[in-house]
């Protein structure tokens, strides 16, 4: 008899697709798939600033040589160490789930490295691998992903921290936008065959309401109340006004990790309240020339990959009105803000204050027995 050829689902984003609430839904639900044959592993391994549940980043992570450098050889062995806890796993499991938004741009780094070390695996007859991409229009994409990069602004030494909106849009990142070419060169190493390419638009998903539905729907499954969703969001954005706050901050010379952190959670706490009218990034004629670009690469995407002859996203324009520094709302969320740092540092004082206290008086109990 012939033995049952396994499956490897490998996620691999884009980014800012709803990548972190997925693979909290697929760690989260991990008893649930494993009653159908699926499982969404852990290898133990925790690299910074990389979310817990983001399972294969294995395959771009690094290992450090005695130099303390990045290796090759090191990254090499870490991937055939989890490997080999992924075959131990098709004996148990029929489906592997990985998950990675990184893979999408960085797994063409040095000559398709990582695909061709998944073709090699794949070559060995033991899996099938489906490689999952989810697709947003580019202006959201990259508006969200730019969004993002204030926010977080990790190590605050890039000068992409304070890049604004209309810097970005003068010179975007071709790369990463251009969906078609970079599908292709994925292709060129596992097969079209192998990528399933879903859209993501929060109203026009390709099955179902949600992006846990489609995603069940992409690996082989439908979603039923066995699966838990938490109703926490995962990543919450910074409105516009808020984010432009953030990237002016951003280029304080003395801003550091700690000072970033508060200024993220009451930016953050800001967006909650913001009356910031509706807005696009882009008039309507700038969006429709941006688009244009893409227009020829989205279509063959949408007939190539989806079996589609409408549009890979549909075009609407969601006001009327293009968002600028100068709104009104302005001032109203710089006043907000500056009220939730000094409430926050406020708070922070009372809380070291009490815990002074707290100190204070086990001191005060130790000399008491010190000198007894």
């Amino acid at each position: 008899m012939m033995k049952k050829m396994k499956t490897l689902y490998l996620h691999i984003g884009t980014p800012k697709t709803a990548t972190t609430a997925l693979q909290f839904f697929c760690a989260e639900n991990e008893k649930v798939l494993n009653t159908y044959g699926y499982t969404y592993p852990n290898f133990g391994i925790r690299y910074k600033s990389i979310g817990r549940c983001r399972n294969g980043h294995f395959l771009i992570g690094g290992g450090h040589g005695e130099s303390g450098k990045e290796t090759l050889e090191k990254k090499d062995n870490t991937i055939a160490h989890c490997f080999e806890q992924i075959y131990e796993l098709f004996n148990q499991y029929d489906n592997v789930i990985l998950s990675d938004e990184g893979l999408w741009r960085r797994g063409i780094w040095h000559e398709g490295r990582i695909w061709k070390k998944l073709r090699e695996e794949m070559d060995k007859n033991i899996f099938s691998l489906k490689v999952i991409v989810y697709l947003r229009r580019q202006d959201e994409f990259l508006y969200s992903r730019w969004n993002q990069r204030i926010k977080a602004a990790v190590g605050l030494a890039s000068p992409d921290y304070v890049t604004t909106w209309q810097e970005l849009m003068n010179h975007p990142p071709q790369s990463i936008l251009n969906y078609y070419e970079m599908l292709n060169k994925i292709a060129d190493y596992i097969g079209k065959e192998s990528i399933i390419v879903r859209r993501f638009d929060k109203n026009h998903f390709l099955y179902g309401q949600t992006i846990y539905e489609d995603f069940l729907h992409a690996i082989g499954l439908e979603y039923s109340e066995k699966f838990h969703v938490h109703e926490n969001v995962r990543n919450i954005s910074l409105t516009k006004n808020n984010t432009e706050i953030k990237r002016i901050l951003n280029g304080l010379p003395s801003i550091d990790e700690s000072c970033n952190k508060i200024f993220r959670i009451c930016l953050s706490q800001n967006s909650s309240h913001s009356t910031e009218a509706a807005c696009n990034m882009l008039s309507k004629q700038e969006l429709r020339k941006f688009l244009s670009h893409y227009q020829e690469g989205n279509r063959k995407i949408a007939q190539e990959y989806l079996n589609m002859k409408e549009n890979l996203f549909p075009f609407s324009y969601q006001s009327a009105e293009k968002w600028t520094p100068q709104n009104k709302a302005m001032t109203e969320d710089l006043i907000r803000f500056i009220g939730n740092l000094a409430i926050y540092l406020l708070k922070e004082r009372e809380r070291q204050k009490r815990l002074l206290k707290k100190h204070a008086h086990a001191i005060a109990v130790l000399e008491k027995k010190i000198c007894k």
